[in-house]
């Protein structure tokens, strides 16, 4: 397995990098973000996953681990395969896609390309539990902290889970009474 490639950028081109490492170039895929903020000479290290298929070998490349696990994770979706992965990497800002799959906002998700409704659903279904256990641990989820007990004192007032889910949705905020807050505008 290929796990991390060191090395210079020979070229650049359609969402691949050749990365030359002791003399080897590398055919590496990589997701927009990441080949609009490189050049050629320029020198990288990149986090990277070997797929094997029936017609292909294919090396993926990530700036960060980061990335690569949230790829993982994806590709663990049914339904979602490589390509689709790094098409939503290029849209994505890790730790608040990691935090809107918890908080089961299909409505951000739907705004991810190649995601629909059905697609959403089955991202939260397939990844929330196993982003809650695996990552909550490791600081990824700040922003998660904050949803749970917003819901929490949501439901105590009187609304229902489903409807205080819909209204944390849909805002964004800094603190908890903040969430709340804004929270109980869009419920009124």
């Amino acid at each position: 397995m290929i796990s991390m490639l060191s090395g210079e950028i020979v070229h650049i081109q359609d969402g691949f990098m050749t990365i030359m490492v002791s003399g080897v170039g590398f055919n590496v895929r990589v997701y927009s973000g990441l080949e609009h903020a490189c050049s050629c000479g320029q020198e990288i290290s990149l986090f990277t996953w070997l797929g094997v298929s029936q017609d292909s070998i294919s090396l993926y490349g990530f700036a960060d681990m980061k990335h690569r696990e949230i790829f993982l994770l994806l590709i663990g979706v049914s339904g979602i395969g490589p390509r689709s992965a790094m098409n939503i990497l290029s849209s994505i800002e890790p730790n608040r896609f990691l935090d809107e799959v918890v908080g089961e906002n299909a409505a951000y998700l739907c705004t991810l390309p190649g995601i629909g409704k059905k697609s959403a659903q089955r991202i939260i279904l397939e990844l929330k539990e196993k982003i809650s256990k695996q990552y909550h641990t490791e600081g990824f989820g700040t922003t998660s902290d904050m949803h749970s007990d917003a819901l929490s004192a949501l439901v105590s007032l009187g609304y229902s889970d489903a409807q205080a889910r819909k209204a944390l949705g849909r805002i964004k905020a800094k603190t908890v009474e903040d969430m709340i807050r804004k929270a109980l505008k869009e419920l009124m």
